[in-house]
């Protein structure tokens, strides 16, 4: 979604005045992590401590609990629209925390943004199917260990100045198309293991047949398969390629893409390996967690021949045409590797 760019300029220059440092022994428990870092942070994209744009320890109750939510952030209105979720600097974020979140999202009126965020990592939950509910996945998120400005664009996007009509909801149906399109290939494999009556009916059409019946169906279905799959696949890729829109795996990228895997597989244990795959785009090759385009653990781009790595949380683009240049990413891809498989 685009800000106003007089917004993120001045988002930008609260960031490079930030002070970061001494985290360690400033924020040592939560109400410190809250004080030095959580709503300093908020107060960068508009959100002071004046009860117009901040409550604390809202009642979020239920059954016999009477649990509270850290803080809520008041946008256009006089209720809590975004809900906040605040641990101690450093803690790990994981479900457990994101179910809390999610009971405090679902018993305060009017939310429309959940936050689970411990000072530095920052993660945006959303409704998805279920009112009231929120996703258990986050449809963004933002680690401010290592900067760079489209993080802080992305952060900006939720200022309480924020000149787009109704930022939350258009925030809140850009997470849920997002959640709404990783869920194709798993629907495309299904219906063509069993393709539904509508789909042979949509294939009929563009046949030369005059009539429909049960056997036409019972043929048609029986001839979508992975073998006719297989043959109709040159063609489909040669009309993309007319048009420009074919995406190539290359041979290069798939041995970046192993190297990395390997790396990672040697130095984690205990982990289910199968979660690492790619996804091959446009413009990047993404090797990824889960098949979520929210848990990408390096980019794969190239730029006149030569290849580069650009792994989440770190802004450089190394060079890696040479094995060696990869392996020296070590702790680098280690790191990220592990916050999502671990987690």
């Amino acid at each position: 979604m685009n800000v106003d760019k007089r917004i993120v300029s001045a988002v930008k220059k609260g960031f490079a005045k930030f002070d970061f440092t001494g985290l360690d022994e400033k924020c040592t428990d939560e109400a410190k992590t809250r004080m030095y870092l959580i709503e300093p942070l908020l107060g960068l994209i508009g959100y002071s401590r004046d009860p117009k744009d901040m409550l604390t320890e809202i009642n979020a109750g239920w059954g016999q609990k009477n649990d509270k939510a850290d803080i809520g952030l008041m946008v256009k209105g006089k209720k809590p629209e975004i809900i906040i979720e605040c641990k101690r600097f450093g803690k790990k974020l994981t479900d457990k925390e994101g179910a809390q979140l999610n009971g405090y999202f679902s018993h305060t009126e009017g939310s429309k943004i959940g936050i689970l965020t411990n000072g530095l990592e920052w993660r945006f939950y959303a409704e998805y199917l279920e009112k009231n509910k929120l996703h258990p996945n986050p449809f963004l998120v933002i680690d401010f260990t290592e900067l760079d400005d489209e993080k802080i664009e992305l952060f900006a996007q939720f200022h309480k100045n924020n000149t787009e009509n109704n930022f939350l909801v258009k925030i809140q149906e850009e997470a849920q198309d997002c959640f709404f399109l990783e869920g194709f290939n798993d629907a495309l494999t299904e219906e063509l293991l069993n393709p539904s009556d509508e789909f042979i009916k949509a294939l009929f059409a563009r046949m030369p047949g005059k009539r429909m019946n049960d056997a036409i169906k019972d043929k048609l279905r029986g001839l979508v398969n992975a073998n006719s799959i297989q043959q109709v696949l040159p063609k489909l890729i040669e009309e993309e390629s007319k048009n420009g829109t074919l995406i190539i795996t290359t041979s290069e990228e798939l041995k970046i893409y192993h190297a990395v895997k390997t790396i990672i597989i040697n130095s984690l244990k205990k982990v289910d390996f199968s979660r690492i795959s790619y996804r091959d785009q446009k413009n990047s090759f993404n090797i990824l967690v889960d098949d979520n385009q929210r848990k990408v653990i390096a980019k794969i781009t190239s730029t006149r021949g030569k290849h580069f790595l650009e792994i989440t949380g770190y802004s450089d683009k190394y060079p890696v045409d040479k094995l060696e240049n990869i392996v020296s990413l070590n702790k680098e891809i280690v790191s990220v590797a592990r916050s999502f498989l671990m987690d």
